[in-house]
This record gives C-alpha cells, structure tokens and sequence, in this order.
C-alpha cells in the first residue's frame, strides 16, 4: 500500500461459507425454543463441572433480572446506556453470545467484516481467523445462569434487518471496556 493510505482488508477468507463438507446448518431455534433446556445440556453440565464438583455459585448481580431494559430501538435509545451502566460484564458478554447466536451464518460474515472495519487495526483484524469455525454458535455454557434481555434477542432475531443488526453489534462493541473487547476478540481469533 502506498504510504498514507489505508492497506486494504482482504476479505475473501470470509467469502467461502457454502463450501464446507458439513451438512446444511439447522434452521434457528426462536428465543422461546431456545429456551427450554434441552436433555443434552442437562447431562453435559454436571460432566464438565469434575466429578462431586459443587455447582459455580454466581453473584447474585449476575442473575439479576434484565426485563425492565428498554426497547432495543434504533438509531439510538436508552438500552446502550442500560448496557453500559446497568448490566454486569458476564451479562454483557451473554448478551453478545445469544445476540451472535441468533443470527444466521451469512449474517455472521457481515458481522465480522463490520468489525473489521471498525477495529481499524490490520494488526488486531488479521489474527481474526476466517472460514467456518469462526461463524459456528458461541458456547453459552460458560454464562450458564447469567441473565441477559432475552427480549433484546428476540427483537434482534425476528425484527432487524442486516444493517440494523450491524449497528446493533457496533454500538455494543462501543460500549464495552478494553478488556471485554478483547474477550470478544479473543474469541475470534
């Protein structure tokens, strides 16, 4: 790149999502489906706790109840400063993680590449792994009892087109301190 402009992001690494020997995604569960506790999760809790291991307690702040958010509205509303001032970081990153969740795969490469864009760093944005691994679901396990406005990701899943999801993304990511944007990141990468 020539001195004074800006190096150019390759996004082709992201361009290939139809072309894995997986079998086609299932089609999302509603927020409502999701949820039920399903059997597997059930049985897979206690496994990965250790054997006669007691069940993480969280801080009672973790599990407080998030229905009293405002209105997930665009182009701005209260809900950034809800999230920012009113929601701990494990429901923030919930939060994140169901919003993630929700979305469809090609939704996902857009969000990446937004990201990108809004990182700004190449050295920060080309450790972000591309290909199929990084559009699967987020492991929500680790959150497992943390609370997070569920009607946030419903209005996310069911209401918002490509571009107001992007934005909704952004202006999350905006919110969050150096060290859970680099959770995010982490993640990613």
């Amino acid at each position: 790149a020539a001195p004074g402009r800006p190096m150019p992001i390759d996004y082709s690494k992201f361009d290939h999502i139809d072309d894995s020997d997986d079998e086609a995604p299932p089609k999302k569960p509603s927020v409502t489906e999701a949820k039920a506790p399903s059997a597997g999760v059930a049985a897979e809790a206690p496994a990965a706790a250790g054997a006669g291991a007691e069940p993480r307690q969280l801080p009672a702040e973790h599990k407080r109840d998030l229905s009293d958010a405002p209105k997930l509205e665009l182009p701005e509303g209260p809900w950034t400063k809800y999230f920012a001032d009113q929601m701990t970081a494990p429901q923030r990153m919930q939060t994140l993680v169901h919003l993630w969740n929700s979305a469809e795969q090609e939704e996902r490469v857009e969000f990446l590449r937004h990201l990108i864009d809004i990182i700004g760093n190449p050295a920060i944005s080309n450790k972000i792994k591309g290909g199929q691994e990084v559009l699967k679901d987020l492991d929500a396990s680790f959150y497992d009892g943390v609370t997070y406005p569920e009607h946030w990701v419903e209005h996310f899943q069911e209401a918002l087109k490509i571009d107001d999801k992007k934005v909704v993304f952004e202006k999350l990511f905006k919110c969050l301190d150096h060290s859970e944007r680099g959770l995010v990141l982490g993640t990613l990468s």
